[in-house]
């Protein structure tokens, strides 16, 4: 049961400092064994990177509808601009009450000016997704660790090709809404790690293992982190991928939040890691690969929807 997220302290992370690293480990690797989620703090994501972000998605956000429209979102491509209800994360409620940018392999498109509101936003974003990418392989490199696995692995087979920048924007709710209805609805994350910046706001909730929603309240100078699908397939089950959610904004007070979504090349193959079977605890699944496994879990979502 989810008593409390743990917080973890990355600092010195990046020295020579082996007893260090791995203690570190040991605590992501709790934390995605009990939980499924963590705070960290102290990783290579630049603070001021990350308020030009968040000043960017604001800007963006506060446009006319039409102007946002303008970059419609493409499934294929994973790139656009969604209005509030066009995503609904639980099929099972209505549609959330949310408005996003989502942006795949930013360096990949910079130079594509018909996917960027203006430049100036592009380059921010740029900086976010090359900041976030720096943060998430330090991350991994303690996961690896943990898993007896190369340093590196981690960090070969996710080169960005589908890692994925999210702006959110949480508007305030003055009409009434269907009982249930959420900012965005109970799901776990497909791939491998995702990382998420919350303003002070809060409206996270993440399901423990009675069926309990606990916030994930926002914790000044921390990132969000919480373990998905396909690293959970990966570890055997060993790693959780949790559900969770935002609560709608019904107060006065409307939330942003940016979403970094670290998932592997298509092309990676995914067996269960030697260190996370044996023959009291046998491998529950086959081999995949990382492109089958998200496609897979798009069709099992779609289905859901029927």
């Amino acid at each position: 049961m989810i008593r409390e997220i743990p917080i973890i302290d990355f600092s010195g992370l990046d020295t020579d400092n082996k007893k260090l690293r791995n203690s570190v480990a040991k605590k992501v690797h709790e934390a995605a064994s009990k939980v499924g989620f963590m705070y960290v703090k102290n990783i290579n994501i630049n603070e001021q990177v990350i308020k030009e972000a968040f000043n960017s998605s604001a800007n963006f956000f506060s446009l006319p509808d039409k102007k946002k429209r303008e970059i419609q979102y493409l499934e294929k491509t994973n790139h656009g601009y969604q209005s509030i209800g066009g995503q609904q994360l639980d099929s099972n409620i209505a549609p959330d009450l949310k408005e996003t940018i989502t942006m795949r392999n930013v360096p990949n498109n910079l130079n594509n000016k018909a996917l960027w509101p203006s430049s100036q936003f592009a380059s921010d974003a740029n900086r976010m997704f090359k900041s976030c990418l720096e943060g998430v392989f330090q991350i991994m490199e303690t996961i690896a660790l943990a898993l007896d696995v190369p340093e590196d692995f981690f960090k070969k087979c996710h080169t960005g090709e589908n890692m994925t920048l999210r702006y959110l924007h949480y508007p305030i709710i003055k009409k009434d809404i269907k009982e249930e209805q959420m900012g965005a609805g109970a799901h776990t994350d497909f791939g491998t790690v995702t990382l998420l910046f919350q303003d002070d706001i809060g409206g996270l909730e993440v399901q423990s293992s009675d069926g309990k929603w606990i916030p994930a309240t926002p914790i000044h100078n921390t990132i969000v982190v919480n373990t998905g699908d396909l690293l959970s397939r990966w570890t055997n089950k060993i790693y959780k991928s949790t559900l969770h959610r935002v609560r709608p904004m019904v107060s006065n007070k409307e939330r942003y939040s940016i979403a970094f979504f670290a998932d592997p090349d298509s092309s990676t193959k995914v067996s269960v890691f030697p260190s996370c079977f044996n023959s009291k605890n046998p491998s529950k699944f086959s081999d995949i690969t990382a492109g089958e496994h998200i496609a897979q879990k798009i069709e099992e979502s779609n289905n859901l929807k029927i």
